[in-house]
């Protein structure tokens, strides 16, 4: 029995592509985030770590909201595209900067960056992947997503634990730039593909059809 797997457009696939790349980068040092700080900062404590977490989560929630709504009230997407290249390119030079870190409040800056950082590329993605989502393939496309990412945290987990085993934390630090400019700059065709507000509207309008009239519902 033949099994149809359905086809995903340029965009989608070179946004899969990015968050895949990303998201390995990242996963090299999420496992084993805990071992550098205790090992390699002057003062590290499973407090610094900690405080880290908090600094970085309280920067995301502290500013997704207002570059979000600044996203939405910019017409087209221009604005999505440059916030996620910049987003991504910044969260992905960032961990160069731990190979310089020696006091916790380095970490703790690095971490707010970071937490800035993903507030305009994680939203800027979603706005993007949505929009350009194929009609009647919602599901299986968000679903390719979530696979990639899933198959890209869980090889880079014991891949950042090898390395920095073998190698040392500086080599793992260069290895995960590296890898997350690269998911950052895949996404630097994609301009041509953003749309302006009239087109949006002429997309929205051959993909789903006019929009639905309220005074025309009984």
């Amino acid at each position: 029995m033949d099994i149809h797997i359905p086809s995903i457009n340029r965009v989608i696939k070179i946004l899969i592509m990015s968050d895949l790349l990303l998201f390995f980068g990242f996963g090299l040092l999420t496992p084993i985030f805990a071992v550098f700080i205790m090992k390699s900062i002057e003062g590290g404590s499973l407090a610094v770590v900690g405080f880290a977490t908090t600094c970085y989560w309280l920067a995301r929630v502290l500013t997704t909201i207002p570059l979000s709504r600044f996203m939405d009230k910019t017409h087209g997407e221009r604005d999505e595209y440059y916030c996620v290249l910049i987003g991504s390119v910044v969260m992905a030079i960032l961990p160069l900067f731990f190979a310089v870190s020696s006091l916790p409040w380095h970490i703790y800056l690095i971490e707010i960056i970071s937490g800035i950082a993903n507030s305009l590329a994680v939203p800027a993605w979603r706005i993007l992947f949505t929009n350009h989502l194929d009609k009647g393939k919602t599901g299986y496309e968000w679903s390719v997503e979530d696979i990639a990412v899933g198959v890209a945290v869980a090889f880079s987990a014991s891949v950042g634990a090898f390395v920095a085993d073998r190698l040392g934390f500086t080599a793992l630090f260069v290895c995960m730039a590296i890898i997350g400019l690269t998911g950052a700059l895949i996404l630097i065709p994609l301009y041509k593909n953003t749309m302006t507000l009239r087109q949006m509207r002429q997309y929205h309008k051959e993909k789903f059809g006019p929009p639905l009239k309220v005074d025309t519902i009984k």
